[in-house]
């Protein structure tokens, strides 16, 4: 074999050899990979497992839990902060739908079609000036409702109109403010708004006009009012009325709204003495005091006094005859001064022993001796009317009077009672009491000590009083006898 065979030789070996260890390696990486890479699967799938299981743990876990959960809620009773949370939502409802329901707005503007009449609670503690003082309407305010309803229906400029509130019709309703206007233009009497407010006022207290939630007395402002006809229950007077009603209405207005003019007064006094203490204006006040000065039953009493009980006085009214005021042997807790009809005194074993008419008063004994009812008290007639001063009010006044109240006595008897002058706001008097009665040369003793000589003011009109009314109880040789010495 020559050296060239020899090498070529030697280098195919070399090649076959490169070849076959070249194969070996790539061999031997194959199976590392293949091993690494079912060892990684292998973990993979180890890993996923135990997640699985982990997930599968944690889930029945949470349900678990959750189960648990849900039954010590059904076990145990609500939270306090989620019945407080309830009571408050109630609590805001009830607000807004009150105030909706004051000017009767809102969900409570409900018919009363299915029921009849409610008669009005005869309350002593609670008068409420919305409701009406007689069960039915006495025939002439009848009358005059009806009359004036039918001109305001005619009217197609009028205020009297179907309204939806809040998604309900309301039939036949109108503010106050438009009802007043119209009857200002209406009547040539009528000369003030509040006259035709007190007009108003004395067809509602008898029931012919209402407000549509009962909520209300009459008021010259945006609260709406209705007929009582316009009322679920009278439906049959509610059509457009016909020319011959018409020319009725016009000729019952004419003779009639006078008669009206003269009750809105009355009606307006009631409706203040009607409502609570704190809701009482000034002017209110002193038209309540310019009535008490002319009630007999009150005119011992001074003038302060007065002025403090027209803040606390109240109206009460009785429709039926045959009530029961109060009963013998009751705790005594009011002082009664009747303004219309009249009562039985009954007692026990005896019967009525009298009957007390207008302008009489009863119950004042048993608040100043604090004992009870020696009589009961029975109304005889309908719709009887009281004034009502109630047991802690009447101590209170008693006690300030009792204070500020001087006694000169003589032989053991008053011949000169003197009441210290209440300060009022923006007014000064010059004197510290003023005379409530006495004997004449007394009173004219403590007149010349006191004013002769000074300024009289117009806040001590005993001066005045004593010269207009001495000629009663002092004539005028007296008089001149009495200066002398």
């Amino acid at each position: 074999m020559s050296k060239r065979e020899q090498r070529e030789q030697r280098r195919s070996g070399q090649f076959v050899a490169n070849d076959e260890a070249g194969f070996l390696c790539k061999l031997l990486r194959y199976r590392r990979h293949s091993d690494s890479d079912k060892q990684a699967a292998t973990a993979t799938v180890a890993t996923t497992t135990r997640t699985t299981t982990a997930t599968t743990t944690n889930v029945a876990t949470s349900a678990a839990v959750k189960l648990r959960r849900r039954v010590q809620r059904q076990q145990r009773p609500q939270s306090t902060a989620f019945e407080m949370s309830n009571k408050n939502k109630e609590l805001m409802n009830d607000i807004i739908t009150n105030c909706k329901l004051k000017n009767g707005f809102g969900p409570g503007v409900q018919p009363a079609a299915a029921t009849s009449p409610t008669k009005r609670p005869l309350s002593p503690d609670h008068p409420n000036p919305a409701l009406p003082i007689t069960e039915t309407p006495s025939p002439a305010m009848n009358r005059m409702g009806w009359a004036l309803r039918t001109l305001l229906v005619v009217d197609n400029s009028s205020c009297l109109k179907d309204r939806k509130v809040s998604g309900k019709l309301i039939r036949k309703c109108a503010p106050g403010t438009e009802l007043v206007d119209w009857l200002v233009n209406l009547a040539p009497i009528v000369h003030t708004r509040a006259q035709a407010a007190g007009m108003w006022q004395a067809l509602l207290e008898e029931g012919v006009l209402t407000h549509v939630n009962k909520e209300q007395p009459f008021k010259d402002k945006c609260f709406l009012y209705r007929f009582r006809l316009d009322e679920e229950g009278g439906a049959p007077a509610a059509g457009i009325p016909q020319a011959e009603d018409l020319n009725a209405a016009n000729e019952h207005i004419r003779e009639a709204l006078s008669a009206l003019f003269q009750r809105g007064p009355d009606a307006t006094l009631r409706m203040i003495l009607r409502k609570p203490s704190h809701e009482r204006t000034p002017e209110e006040l002193e038209l309540v005091f310019e009535e008490l000065v002319h009630i007999a039953a009150l005119s011992h009493l001074s003038t302060s006094i007065k002025r403090e009980l027209s803040s606390i006085i109240v109206f009460e009214a009785h429709a039926q005859a045959g009530t029961i005021l109060f009963n013998q042997g009751d705790e005594g807790r009011s002082w009664y001064i009747l303004l219309k009809g009249s009562v039985d005194v009954v007692i026990h074993g005896k019967g009525t022993v009298a009957t007390l008419k207008t302008g009489d008063d009863f119950g004042k004994l048993a608040l100043i001796n604090d004992a009870p009812r020696a009589a009961t008290i029975v109304l005889k007639e309908n719709n009887c009317h009281l004034l009502r001063v109630d047991k802690e009010h009447f101590n209170r006044i008693l006690r300030d009077v009792e204070a500020n109240t001087l006694r000169l006595q003589e032989h053991g008897k008053d011949v000169l009672v003197l009441e210290r002058v209440a300060k009022q706001r923006g007014q000064h008097s010059a004197f510290k009491y003023t005379v409530m009665s006495g004997t004449p040369a007394k009173m004219l003793e403590h007149l010349l000590e006191t004013r002769l000589g000074q300024t009289v003011s117009g806040m001590d009109p005993f001066l005045d009083d004593f010269l207009l009314t001495h000629i009663v109880f002092m004539p005028v040789v007296q008089l001149v006898d009495e200066l002398a010495n």
